[in-house]
């Protein structure tokens, strides 16, 4: 007779990994399909804002559904957030016809706090969340001097979209 020889595998532990889910570049927050930057510690006109979120390949962040705005407002606030953010709204070419910059196209979500967007003095084409009216939209002089947010598409392969 032959011995036969039985191997013996032991199994000490097993160690599995699983990829985290897709995130942002480092300094952005992603919510859906999007990623955000809140830059508060250097405040820029509305024109600014949005060329420097353009030097990030994003664009002022355009708001387009409440639970969006929700989203945004309850971050702002739950950092404590102070100040005043630009959004990409603006009527600069044709008064009282609201569009984000990006697209031209008119919001079919608004959140404007009550009696705005009003125009004083003839001089307010730019819309900003307003502090006073817990983040509320209100339009003013797009010269004044604010935080803002920038946003960009963020898709499910780690590539972020721009435009």
């Amino acid at each position: 007779m032959f011995p036969i020889a039985i191997p013996i595998i032991i199994i000490s532990s097993v160690s599995l990994s699983f990829a985290e889910l897709p995130s942002c570049s480092h300094g952005w927050i992603r919510n859906g399909s999007s990623c955000y930057t809140f830059i508060s510690d250097v405040q820029m006109d509305w024109a600014e804002a949005m060329l420097f979120c353009k030097s990030l390949k994003a664009n002022l962040v355009e708001i387009e559904t409440e639970s969006e705005n929700e989203y945004l407002r309850q971050h702002l606030l739950g950092i404590g957030s102070k100040g005043n953010f630009w959004i990409g709204l603006n009527d600069i070419l044709v008064e009282g016809e609201w569009v984000w910059m990006s697209t031209q196209q008119t919001p079919s979500y608004t959140d404007w706090a009550p009696g705005q967007p009003d125009n004083y003095q003839q001089h307010e084409d730019c819309a900003f969340l307003w502090q006073a009216t817990t983040l509320h939209w209100d339009d003013v002089d797009c010269s004044t001097k604010f935080s803002f947010i920038c946003e960009k598409t963020f898709t499910d392969h780690g590539i972020e979209i721009f435009g």
